[in-house]
């Protein structure tokens, strides 16, 4: 449960109410941090969103048996976008959330293009391996990502080419990206050529429904806080920076800008809940 003091880091103020829960990936400094706030009360994706959209519009999950995803999501009767087969065998298949609104890629098969020596929880499976932000300036996204954010860039997009466009529903759409690359996860980054994004729309609050936004994290609090000095040198609008001894944390609140900075130390990890306790569902057997 969420209310209080901690709403601020969402730009919200103490009377808002949520519920927060965590899902952990493969790697263990990546997990799915899934909020229901109440007040303000969540409004839906417009019906006819589409991935091109500018923000956060999509997430991918690399597994050994898409199979096995592919009986889940039938169990849920959620439906399959689409699906195919790279030419190296590899095995993708992309849904629309029906909860969170944005679209999920599922990929089997997949040699991961983030550090494959980053640390692993043994027993779990599905690994979250990227997220995708559509932008509508490539180039000053570019300089966001490297000069501000201070990331790795990869001009060669080893994620996705033409053909995967047509998993979300893009078939012939036409784009230019770049990939940031932050050890265990990748951020792909889109500006769409055709068919043009459509902006976040004024009205926006971050209680409604999409994926609203990426998290980066450091161990130590003085390389969040430079970034964090960084960001708000340049001008751009930020929500009220939380402390929690050395850990610290802001969200970046700019349209097409939109991700938190934070430092979360590993003694710390326990608390911010990148340490399995259960599966979500209860024991399987």
């Amino acid at each position: 449960m969420i209310w209080g003091g901690p709403m601020a880091i969402q730009g919200l103020p103490p009377e808002a109410r949520g519920l927060m829960w965590w899902l952990v990936g493969g790697h263990k400094r990546t997990q799915l941090e899934l909020f229901h706030l109440n007040n303000p009360v969540q409004r839906p994706q417009p019906r006819d969103w589409r991935c091109c959209d500018l923000g956060w519009s999509r997430f991918g999950i690399a597994m050994r048996d898409l199979d096995v995803a592919r009986a889940t999501l039938a169990q849920w009767q959620i439906p399959i976008s689409a699906e195919l087969t790279d030419s190296d065998g590899t095995r993708r298949l992309a849904f629309r959330d029906p909860f969170i609104g944005c679209f999920v890629e599922l990929i089997e098969g997949y040699a991961l293009v983030a550090d494959a020596s980053a640390p692993r929880h043994p027993d779990i499976d599905p690994t979250i391996v990227y997220a995708t932000h559509s932008v509508s300036d490539l180039q000053a996204a570019r300089s966001y990502y490297a000069d501000t954010l201070e990331q790795e860039i990869s001009e060669v997009n080893q994620l996705h080419g033409p053909q995967h466009e047509v998993l979300w529903g893009l078939d012939g759409a036409r784009s230019e990206s770049f990939l940031v690359r932050g050890g265990s996860f990748v951020v792909e980054v889109v500006q769409y050529l055709d068919p043009l994004g459509r902006p976040v729309p004024e009205e926006y609050c971050v209680a409604d429904q999409g994926l609203l936004n990426v998290a980066l994290a450091s161990y130590e609090r003085d390389a969040a806080e430079r970034v964090l000095h960084r960001i708000e040198s340049a001008g751009y609008r930020s929500a009220q920076r939380i402390t929690m001894g050395s850990a610290c944390g802001a969200y970046v609140l700019e349209p097409e800008l939109m991700v938190e900075v934070c430092a979360i130390p590993e003694e710390l990890e326990p608390a911010f809940g990148f340490t399995p306790v259960a599966p979500f569902f209860g024991q399987q057997g």
